[in-house]
């Protein structure tokens, strides 16, 4: 178990639940099977049953990797770059990134801010005062902190601009600028896989901070979460997670250099590519070598209040599948599992087009019948692939809340028949869109602004500008920083 983030009894007896659930409904499988012969539309429903096993069984299994004694000076010699790029961020949730950077047990060794935006179209850049501010106020002594503003609106140059400030890096670490990190062991147990020498990249965990918003916000999380404990679990258990979130992930260094001119380069159909950013870091990373999952890294995100918001982030996210997927089954070799779980999510993609106007508005206009067997099994499949969720422990959010919010699942499977369905359609026609559609102003975010200088500053200058505001070396070697040690400060 991840202690960190996982409720162990509930584990255990949510474990036993799904297990007992999934060999049932095999056992009603193999009950048709041997009535009749197998046909198309059998083996595709044992298929998806497979999957689901797949996605929200064996991922119970799951283990971290544990940072260990031996090992822990190999780590302790890794340069870690915290790479944060930020436009049009909420004063406050950038403030709560900062901090939870600032008492974490193993601090980076530098971490670089790059705020990026268009002069021209109007943008003027927020955060520089709030750096100084938390560099002054409480950042730990001795972590190299690094603020820049470029003028290019893209999150690629933005990434690039820190990685060419840091070439004596060896593990970088992406962390959007409205994560705050969950504990004060987020770092170093994002880390330890890199102990084996095959891995290449670390999905951290993610959990909503607004999760008690609204009902969307809730119905969100449980899919949101369920994307991690279900699926980047299962794909971790055979080294092959897919798309890292871009709100914290660890990678080689090594590996981005590699690719780096491709990255900032890439283009589809001689459209340069400016989203799908952790995904291609992740397809980067499967190239060389093994990608994992670790739970118990982990932090909080805000996800989208408002329906148009979700709508747009999700469309994006829908665009880099077709593209990026496609290049995965040209890049990978069938020998990888990886190259079947892409194929299957096409397959599975096409099924649904199929099966879900078949059954909800073909068949009841045929037969005259409300299927409402159906409805029933919905119900039931959305509580058993959720069941991952009530595992989660967290300190802003008690077990009878978690319970609440998990017995909502049926709707957070209807939206997300909205959000994984037909939004996907809309990517799937809107691939080869360039811009992001998010962040044209402060979608989200805490509240008030907390920090100094609420206005931007004009900025006209061509170049990109680099403040250091602290470069001694990072006392991650032996120090510890804390929550009450920046409490007393403040």
């Amino acid at each position: 178990m991840n202690p960190a983030t996982t409720r162990p009894r509930a584990a255990v007896a949510v474990a036993v639940i799904a297990i007992t659930a999934m060999t049932a409904f095999g056992l009603h499988h193999l009950t048709q099977l041997r009535a009749g012969q197998l046909t198309d539309f059998q083996f595709i429903v044992i298929a998806a049953y497979l999957f689901l096993v797949y996605t929200s069984v064996i991922p119970f299994f799951h283990r971290d990797i544990v940072l260990r004694p031996a090992t822990r000076w190999v780590l302790a010699r890794e340069f870690v770059l915290t790479i944060v790029p930020a436009h049009n961020e909420d004063r406050a949730m950038f403030q709560a990134m900062l901090r939870s950077v600032g008492y974490q047990t193993r601090l980076p060794d530098r971490l670089h801010i790059v705020e990026n935006g268009d002069p021209a179209a109007g943008y003027r850049p927020t955060l520089h005062a709030v750096v100084q501010a938390w560099q002054r106020a409480e950042c730990p002594p001795g972590l190299d902190v690094r603020y820049s503003f470029n003028p290019v609106p893209d999150k690629r140059s933005a990434q690039v601009l820190a990685i060419d400030e840091c070439p004596q890096a060896t593990i970088h670490m992406t962390l959007d600028s409205d994560c705050e990190l969950g504990d004060e062991h987020a770092i170093e147990r994002g880390i330890a896989p890199f102990a084996r020498r095959r891995i290449m990249s670390v999905c951290g965990f993610l959990v909503g901070k607004n999760h008690h918003h609204s009902l969307l916000t809730r119905l969100v999380d449980i899919g949101f979460v369920g994307s991690f404990l279900n699926g980047r679990a299962s794909q971790s258990m055979i080294g092959s997670v897919t798309v890292n979130t871009g709100g914290l992930a660890y990678y080689r260094a090594s590996v981005i250099r590699k690719y780096r001119d491709h990255y900032l380069n890439h283009r589809i159909f001689g459209r340069k590519m400016s989203y799908g950013d952790d995904a291609m870091w992740t397809r980067y990373a499967m190239l060389e070598g093994d990608t994992v999952f670790q739970r118990s890294s982990w932090a909080y995100t805000l996800h989208p209040q408002r329906r148009s918001h979700l709508a747009k982030q999700r469309t994006r996210w829908h665009r880099s599948f077709f593209w990026g997927n496609l290049w995965m089954i040209r890049n990978f070799s069938p020998r990888r599992p990886v190259w079947w779980l892409i194929v299957w999510q096409f397959v599975s993609f096409v099924w649904f087009t199929a099966a879900i106007p078949s059954v909800l508005i073909v068949t009841p206009i045929r037969t005259g019948h409300i299927p409402w067997m159906f409805g029933v099994w919905f119900a039931i499949v959305s509580y058993l692939s959720t069941l991952s969720y009530l595992t989660v422990r967290r300190p802003d959010m008690s077990f009878a809340e978690l319970f609440g919010t998990w017995l909502l699942a049926p709707l957070a499977s209807v939206l997300n028949l909205y959000l994984g369905w037909w939004l996907r359609y809309v990517g799937m026609f809107t691939c080869l869109k360039t811009s992001w559609s998010t962040r044209e102003q402060i979608e989200v975010g805490l509240g008030a602004d907390t920090g100094p200088a609420a206005r931007g500053v004009d900025w006209d200058g061509p170049t990109v500008p680099v403040w250091n505001l602290g470069s001694q070396p990072a006392r991650h070697r032996g120090g510890t920083c804390d929550r009450q040690e920046h409490a007393a400060r403040t």
